[in-house]
C-alpha cells in the first residue's frame, strides 16, 4: 500500500551516488525518514533530488518498525526561493527547520504546526522580519508541551515585570525573580526587553494558556521589533532550546 501526503523536507544526506535519504514534516503522517531510490538521477520521479527547505507532493510506501521508510514519488511544489537571495533568513529556515526535525517524533501527527510551518517559511522568504522567526519558535514549543512559565516567578509565584526578572531555568520551568534566582544553579540571564517581546508573541502564536494577558490577534503580524530587543528575545529562546535537547541545534551558530 502506498501513501500520498504533503510535506517539507527539514534533513536529507546523500546516501550513494543515485540514492538520497530525507527527513521530511509531512501535513498527515507527521514527521517521516526514507530512502529516495535513484533520487539523483535527472529522469527519477524525484526530479533530480528532493531540496532541503522544499516543500512538494510525495508518495511512500509506510513501511514496518522504525526502519527507513521507502519513498517513490515527489513533485516539487515550493522551493521558498526568496530565502535563497537573503542569507539571514535562509539561515533562520535552516534553524527551524533543524527544531522542527529534533522536537517532532516520526509518524506523530502535527497539522496545525505543518501549516504554521509552511507559512513560516514563505513568511522568511517574502523578507519579514524577527517576528515571524520568533512566533514559530514559540508555537513550536507550545505543540511540544516545552513552554516556559513566563508571567511569572515559578517559585514565589509573584507577577514580575521589568527590572524584577533576570533569569529562566528550564529546570524550574520558567522565569524568576532575583531573590529567587541565588537559589537556583541552573539558569539563564535574560533581559526585561527580550522577555516582554516573547511574552506579547506568545500570546499571539495559537494555543497560548487562557490564564495568559493576551494581545490582539493579529498584532505581531509584521511587527517591526529593534534589533537589540529582538536579540534579546532570541537569547531567551536559544536557551530554552538547549536546555530541553541538552545541547545546542548545530544551525545555531549560523544565527550569530
Amino acid at each position: 500500500m502506498l501513501l500520498k501526503d504533503v510535506g517539507i523536507c527539514v534533513g536529507r544526506k546523500e546516501y550513494s551516488e543515485t540514492s538520497q535519504i530525507a527527513t521530511i514534516f509531512t501535513r498527515h503522517q507527521g514527521k517521516i525518514r526514507g530512502i529516495a531510490k535513484g533520487a539523483r538521477r535527472a529522469k527519477s520521479k524525484f526530479g533530480g533530488g528532493i531540496e532541503l527547505l522544499s516543500r512538494g507532493q510525495l508518495v511512500f510506501s509506510p513501511g514496518r518498525g522504525s526502519g527507513l521508510l521507502t519513498l517513490t514519488e515527489w513533485t516539487a511544489q515550493e522551493n521558498y526561493l526568496g530565502l535563497r537571495r537573503d542569507l539571514q533568513q535562509l539561515y533562520r529556515a535552516y534553524y527551524l527547520a533543524e527544531l522542527v526535525d529534533l522536537f517532532t517524533e516520526e509518524q506523530d501527527r502535527h497539522e496545525q504546526l505543518y501549516d504554521f510551518f509552511d507559512r513560516s517559511l514563505a513568511d522568511l522568504s517574502e523578507g519579514r522580519g524577527w517576528a515571524e522567526f520568533l512566533v514559530f519558535q514559540i508555537r513550536l514549543l507550545q505543540e511540544v508541551g516545552l513552554s516556559p512559565q513566563l508571567w511569572s516567578c515559578v517559585r514565589c509565584g509573584k507577577g514580575s515585570r521589568g527590572r524584577a526578572v533576570g533569569y529562566i531555568s528550564f529546570s524550574e520551568g520558567g522565569i524568576l525573580c532575583r531573590g529567587c534566582a541565588r537559589e537556583v544553579s541552573e539558569k539563564g540571564r535574560i533581559s526585561p526587553a527580550g522577555l516582554e517581546i516573547v511574552r506579547k508573541l506568545s500570546s499571539h502564536a495559537p494555543r497560548s494558556p487562557a490564564n495568559e494577558p493576551t494581545y490582539k490577534q493579529g498584532e505581531a503580524d509584521g511587527a517591526v521589533l529593534e534589533d537589540e530587543d529582538s536579540r534579546g528575545a532570541q537569547k531567551l529562546l536559544s536557551y530554552w532550546v538547549r536546555a530541553a535537547l541538552n545541547r545546542e541545534p548545530k544551525t545555531a551558530r549560523l544565527l550569530h
